[in-house]
């Protein structure tokens, strides 16, 4: 499945950004709206709790005997604010709001022209009736608040997980797509082999961690008339043919030896080794295997082979040039051979 998913990244990271996407976008939806629900419920109380505070206050007045006609009238307005709000009161709890205010007012009428004890204790209950229905009001639009504030909770939740799924999809790409196209910039898609700059680079690395008792050899091989391969049986035939040949090398390979392909039907091999003759023998393994090779109506391809053996402090290129000089005499000499130093 993974193997599956890095040829084709598409297949989770697609899902993995529209998942993201839409996390943070609903997230920060639900977080934004809750949290203006929750500024006009703030709102809304305070209101009420200024309706609650001016009738203690006009009561308190009234009984010192002080007239609060401006006092009734701001609270009038601050009642029509309330209804017009944008959080609604329930209908039945408005008009026993307004059936208090309503008995207030009459017993402030009757207090105000007999200032009797009778009145006074009538006033005192009408006050605390109100302040009971304000409060159970302002209860309401706290509990209301509440629940809006579970809905912005949820909503950084929500957002949160969008946050911590792009950084899985970062990764993802990182190791998914990056990755990718590291072995596709390191690799000859053909042939699975290293390509020619990549394989100098770890040809050098090997020169450069090169042991006291430890030889590098290098093995560069060439197909012997690979042109008459294209030329006479087509391109996809050759191609068969490097595909073919790849493989039976890949198949002696040790997993820590180096092997590149240099360009058109020419290969290169970097094996360490405490024996000197181990990439001699590689080499002979090799063109045995590819002369082995049987592929359907093609003909049998050979390779040769020039082998040498690194020097300390060599540089990778002055390496390959001594190596090629060796192939070059073997292919002068009759092909399908082995020649080193």
């Amino acid at each position: 499945m993974f193997k599956r998913l890095s040829e084709k990244p598409s297949a989770i990271l697609i899902p993995l950004i529209v998942a993201v996407s839409v996390l943070t976008v609903s997230g920060f939806t639900i977080a934004g709206l809750s949290l203006l629900r929750i500024i006009d419920y703030n709102r809304t109380i305070s209101q009420t709790g200024f309706v609650r505070g001016g009738i203690q206050r006009m009561v308190k007045l009234e009984l010192a005997g002080i007239l609060t006609d401006s006092d009734r009238a701001t609270i009038d307005e601050l009642i029509q604010r309330l209804r017009a709000g944008p959080i609604k009161i329930d209908t039945m709890k408005f008009d026993a709001l307004d059936k208090s205010i309503l008995e207030l007012d009459e017993t402030l009428l009757d207090w105000r022209s007999g200032w009797s004890d009778d009145d006074r204790i009538h006033l005192i209950q009408d006050s605390e009736a109100l302040w009971q229905l304000t409060n159970e009001i302002a209860f309401d639009f706290t509990a209301s608040s509440n629940l809006s504030r579970q809905a912005f909770l949820w909503g950084i939740i929500i957002s949160g997980l969008g946050v911590l799924l792009s950084g899985f999809a970062v990764y993802v790409s990182k190791f998914l797509v990056q990755d990718k196209v590291e072995v596709e910039a390191s690799y000859d898609a053909m042939t699975g082999a290293l390509r020619r700059d990549r394989f100098l680079d770890r040809l050098e690395a090997f020169i450069a961690s090169k042991s006291k008792n430890e030889y590098i050899g290098v093995v560069m091989l060439d197909l012997d008339h690979f042109k008459r391969v294209n030329d006479g049986y087509g391109h996809d035939a050759g191609d068969r043919v490097l595909a073919a040949v790849s493989g039976a090398l890949k198949s002696l390979l040790r997993s820590d030896d180096a092997f590149g392909r240099l360009g058109g039907e020419e290969f290169a091999v970097a094996l360490r080794s405490k024996d000197p003759r181990a990439a001699r023998l590689f080499a002979e393994r090799a063109r045995a295997a590819v002369e082995s090779l049987r592929l359907e109506r093609l003909p049998i391809m050979t390779v040769s082979a020039g082998v040498v053996l690194a020097r300390v402090r060599e540089k990778p290129l002055e390496v390959l040039k001594r190596t090629d000089s060796f192939l070059y005499a073997e292919k002068t000499a009759g092909r399908n051979r082995v020649r080193s130093e």
